[in-house]
This record gives structure tokens, sequence and C-alpha cells, in this order.
């Protein structure tokens, strides 16, 4: 293997100014410079990563820690957008998934701070406040797709209130008045914020909301949950009074409407519109008609969770934080029309 002190020798300088050009440092000549790196280039030289944090105490890594996004389709476009932006930095990036086990995530909290990454961002499956009590981690750290609830952390969440309000804004505009809504788990905060969302857009339609057409596509806890919108469908659509179009609260529970109204002799979007959330493309882009929905912008939030982080200082002063809301923009395909 290639050492500095090999470049050094085959430059005719010393080893410390082999190690100045590699760290990039201003007080080298720009021929001096572009000498070393000739022969650090020819040489095939890697400079010793473990050997420079050693010296400076510093990391180019930044760490990841997750419940589960690293293993769910829904939300591994977050790490996509972290490691697309450290890229840009020159940064890589490591990542912890702790399955929700809390002896895992001490240990790697320890092992972060062994490594000594720069900064951590905390990802989540899904939008939930989080205690992160006192890690033993002293960098900063931002989190993603979730909030500190005494506001302590920088926080990086979709807009679901918001997305929401695109939801039923857009069936409104199409004439819809009377629209079915199945929804993730009441315990879950999408829920709350997209329930504020719809009621905002309702309103301003001038249009009465039912809440008698709002039903869980969910049963069980928010870790045991069980779909059962196929049911719930069929139901809502089986009544006298069957809703014109059906909001639901992910794109796996439209799955389920397509197949309830496919099960009643009903037609997509002829006589039933179909409005998801997610854009789950493997969803929404296969069905036919192709679903129109709300896209989680999980790469955005990877992508803007890692400039907040890379803009923090190592010892930030205590501070409270107002969670950055990203928008969740409408996605339109094939699945709503005008009545």
């Amino acid at each position: 293997m290639v050492t500095l002190r090999d470049v050094a020798r085959q430059a005719g300088v010393s080893p410390k100014t082999v190690s100045r050009v590699v760290n990039d440092d201003p007080a080298v000549s720009a021929n001096t410079r572009d000498a070393v790196m000739a022969i650090v280039r020819a040489m095939n030289y890697v400079p010793d990563e473990a050997a420079r944090m050693m010296r400076t105490a510093t990391s180019t890594v930044v760490g990841l820690m997750t419940d589960v996004v690293a293993t769910t389709p829904y939300s591994v476009d977050i790490v996509r957008g972290a490691q697309q932006e450290l890229k840009g930095e020159g940064k890589t990036l490591l990542i912890a998934n702790t399955e929700g086990d809390p002896v895992l995530e001490r240990e790697y909290w320890r092992m972060f701070r062994a490594h000594k990454v720069s900064g951590v961002v905390y990802a989540t499956m899904y939008h939930r406040p989080l205690d992160l009590r006192t890690p033993d981690f002293q960098g900063p750290i931002v989190l993603a797709n979730c909030y500190s609830g005494n506001a302590d952390r920088p926080s990086i969440v979709p807009d679901d209130e918001r997305g929401g309000y695109h939801q039923a804004q857009h069936l409104l505009q199409l004439g819809h008045r009377r629209i079915g809504i199945l929804t993730l788990l009441p315990a879950i905060r999408a829920t709350v914020l997209r329930g504020a969302g719809y009621r905002k857009a309702f309103a301003e339609a001038g249009v009465s909301y039912d809440p008698a057409m709002e039903v869980p596509a969910f049963q069980g806890s928010v870790a045991n949950e069980r779909l059962v919108a196929y049911d719930v469908a069929r139901d809502m659509l089986g009544g006298r009074e069957r809703p014109t179009a059906i909001i639901c609260g992910n794109d796996k529970v439209a799955l389920q409407v397509y197949a309830a109204a496919a099960s009643l002799g009903l037609s997509i979007p002829g006589d039933l519109s179909v409005m998801g959330y997610d854009d789950l493309t493997v969803i929404a882009e296969t069905l036919r008609p192709s679903l129109t929905t709300v896209r989680l912008p999980y790469y955005e939030i990877g992508e803007l969770a890692v400039q907040t982080l890379t803009g923090m200082p190592d010892r930030a002063p205590a501070a409270t934080f107002e969670p950055v809301l990203v928008d969740c923009p409408l996605i339109t395909r094939e699945s709503c029309r005008p009545i």
C-alpha cells in the first residue's frame, strides 16, 4: 500500500507538505500543490482517514439513526436524499437501524461517538413526536420525519396538514361534494394534521364536512395495525348514498378501494374518484387507471436535514426550534374526474 512517505519521497518534499496538500491547506503554493497532486494521482495514494480523524478530532462521516426507515420502501428516500446532499459535501453516511430497540440505540450512539461522526440525523418511519432524552452523543442532531415534543432540536417534517388540504381541495374543485375519507390510525399525528387540512378545504368551498364519512382504514395499534380498508370501502360504497370520491390515508388503502369498487361493479373514475397519499410509485403508477395522489417529500426531507445539520455548530447553544415543514405536492394522474 502506498504511504504518505512514499509520495513525499517521489515528489521530493517533506511528508508534512504532502499532508498539507491532501488536506487542502491554503499555505501551500499552487506549484507545489499541483506537483504533489500529480504524484498522488500517479501512485493512486489514498489518505489515511482514520489517522486524519485522530489528528483533527473531526470526521467526514455523518450518522443516520433510524427506527426502520432504512428497510422501509415508503421512506427509504430519506436515506437517498441525505446521501445525495452529503455527496456534494464530500462526506459519507453511516447508517444505524435500531428496529425500535432502546438497548441497540444506546449502543449505536456510543458507536457514533467512537467514530467521531460530525453529527447525526435521526429519522423515523412515520411522522411522530420523538423523545431522545439525553443520548450518549454531544454533537449536533437533526430530526427527520419526527419532532421533539419540547422543541429542543431542529426537525424537518412533511406538511401533512397541507397535504390533506391538497387532497380535499382537488376533489372539491372537480365538483365532488359527498367525499368519503379512509384515514390512517387516529392516533397517528398525520391523521390529525390531514384532518385539519380536509376541514379547511371544505370550509373554503362552503361545503359541510360530515364526520360520519371519515373512517379509519386500519385497526389495532401503530406497531401492529391491520388494514381493513377493503371492508370499510365496501360498506361505504354499498350504502344508499355512496360517495362520489374517496380520500385515502395512503396508496395501500387506495389499492384496497380499487378492489372494493371492482367487487361492486363500480368503475374508477367513472363511478368513483380515488385519491391516494404517499406516491408509492409501485402502486400509483401500476394501478389502472393510475392513481392521483399526494407525494410524501422524503427525499427533500433527507436533503434538508443534512443541510441543517452541516450548518449547525458542534456545540450549539440551548434553543427552541419550530419544525420545518416540507410541502406534500399533489401528483395528478387518472383516478379522479369532474362530477
